[in-house]
């Protein structure tokens, strides 16, 4: 088999070839188990989210955007943070360059930007009030994969990321810090026609917030998120 990124090992079946360039959009559904703490409490619960993912594939590179948010709010659980039950909005934004260094292993880099929004609901104290948490910059990692018999292929990748941080609540005006953080993906691809394929990935990110002036307590999140979603390659 010629060396693919394994963006497409999943469409082997057709005939690729190194000057070839393909283009594979997808998308999909994630639901979403978080944890939002600091110091003095925190927020938890679930949301669903909906994204689209832009995959360009030439030679041994590929270059992938994408955006996932939640559609609507959903009243969630906090933990002595807030008042009694908040809505939470998140969106997530990337764009990463990969590598194939064999058919099994790829190396990527890119940029991301992130952002959590904590909504009271109107019978708290503070009604319609907004606490927000944004994170951006750069992350690295790396992945592989192997085929299963003819049925599809099995992924791993981890990427570690170091972002700067803002946060911004009623009482405290927008603040500059700090943040890193690692994702942990293992996923199953696996072809439905020849040219439409489904994925199931499960997703560990947790992130760690520090260095906000005026703010006494760092911040971290994490999420747990399963991923169902259909790609097409053109």
């Amino acid at each position: 088999m010629k060396m693919l990124s394994l963006f497409i090992l999943v469409f082997s079946s057709l005939p690729v070839y190194a000057e070839e360039i393909l283009f594979i959009p997808t998308a999909y559904i994630a639901s979403k188990n978080f944890d939002y703490s600091t110091d003095n409490g925190g927020v938890s619960g679930r949301i669903t989210s909906l994204g689209v993912q832009f995959t360009g594939v030439y030679d041994r590179f590929y270059v992938s955007l994408s955006g996932e948010e939640n559609p609507a709010t959903v009243e969630e659980s906090t933990k002595n943070l807030l008042f009694n039950k908040v809505n939470v909005d998140r969106t997530d934004l990337a764009i990463s360059l990969g590598y194939e260094v064999n058919p099994s292993i790829r190396t990527f880099a890119g940029y991301k930007y992130g952002k959590t929004t904590l909504t009271e609901l109107p019978y708290s104290p503070y009604p319609h009030a907004q606490t927000s948490l944004e994170g951006k910059g750069i992350f690295i990692g790396a992945g592989g994969g192997w085929e299963v018999e003819d049925w599809g292929f099995i992924s791993f990748s981890a990427a570690y990321a170091m972002l700067d941080a803002t946060y911004e609540s009623p009482i405290i005006e927008a603040v500059e810090g700090k943040s890193s953080g690692t994702s942990l993906t293992v996923g199953w691809k696996a072809p439905i026609t020849q040219k439409l394929a489904y994925e199931v990935l499960l997703t560990r990110h947790d992130y760690y917030y520090e260095d906000f002036a005026q703010f006494g307590s760092d911040i971290s999140e994490q999420f747990l998120s399963i991923r169902l979603g259909l790609s097409y390659i053109f």
